[in-house]
């Protein structure tokens, strides 16, 4: 419902033109800032680490998604969870988690008139967002206390975000709670074995042992952990699965990659980890090849 240039999704108004008094309807929760855990794993979950660490800016996402350059089949992964929605051009969705703006901006793509929200733990996600999808309304908030009134939208997205959340029950609540009756959630998690290869050669370089605590990487929720969690919440979950490889052509690539994980910036030296490990690759014979598996929970 627009009025006045504003978006109605909740009790209060979202101002579209991105002013920094973006209307909230609850209490999001302390989003200041709290020391840093010495628990690695922990890190995905750190909000002190997502939000001045690994998220202030956007380089460290745009490193990692520029690997996919090199996909083959070339999957659209905005598009193709997108090509899964009931959407048909007026809705309101809430894009929970919008990072840099990738479904923002395919919304804008598709030509979506609707109403559409980013939200996001990170001012610097959301000011890469504004540059990807100056349309859209962005709000500062919680996913686990989401600032929107119940039944709000018809199309919660929420892509590779619910593994950096303390308590994913909580937040899959509250993709319940804000979804209409008839409306979705698009839930995007990475599956088995995803990056694989990419993840032996760091634990090579780290001389990790089968024994030793694995890096936090190797911790996150995945897609068949997903999909129990939200089979709680949902009547309806369908998984769709999107496999491809990469194939690196560059050692720097992969030093780069590295270089922008959680896991290695929690490193003395994060930049000598991520050149040691390119350095291990020798790409005479081809290409360095990883296999990605990602899949999209359609939830009704």
């Amino acid at each position: 419902m627009l009025i006045r240039g504003h978006v109605r999704l909740a009790e209060a108004v979202i101002v579209v033109d991105h002013s920094p008094s973006w209307g909230l309807t609850r209490t999001v929760g302390n989003l200041g800032l709290v020391a840093m855990n010495g628990d690695r794993p922990r890190r995905w979950t750190d909000r002190f680490c997502l939000q001045q660490v690994q998220y202030r800016t956007d380089a460290n996402l745009a490193a990692r998604q520029s690997l996919y350059a090199y996909q083959h089949p070339r999957i659209d992964l905005p598009a193709a969870v997108l090509g899964l929605s009931a959407l048909r051009g007026h809705e309101i969705v809430a894009d929970i988690g919008c990072g840099n703006g990738a479904y923002l901006a395919e919304l804008t793509r598709r030509g979506h008139t609707g109403p559409v929200l980013g939200v996001d733990l990170s001012a610097g996600m959301l000011a890469a967002a504004r540059r990807r999808a100056p349309a859209a309304a962005l709000a500062a908030g919680d996913a686990a206390a989401l600032p929107l009134r119940d039944h709000a939208v018809s199309l919660a997205l929420a892509a590779h975000m619910l593994y950096h959340v303390p308590d994913p029950h909580a937040a899959v609540r509250e993709l319940r709670r804000i979804t209409r009756p008839g409306g979705q959630a698009l839930v995007v998690l990475n599956g088995p074995g995803h990056l694989r290869e990419l993840h032996d050669l760091i634990d090579a370089t780290l001389q990790v042992t089968p024994t030793d605590t694995p890096l936090g990487d190797r911790l996150r929720l995945r897609l068949d952990d997903g999909q129990n969690l939200l089979a709680s919440q949902f009547t309806s979950v369908v998984r769709h699965d999107f496999a491809s490889e990469l194939l690196i052509p560059e050692p720097e690539l992969v030093e780069n990659y590295v270089r922008s994980m959680i896991s290695i910036q929690d490193q003395p030296d994060p930049a000598a980890v991520a050149a040691a490990a390119a350095s291990r690759l020798s790409l005479s014979a081809g290409p360095f090849r990883i296999h990605a598996h990602t899949g999209c929970l359609v939830c009704t």
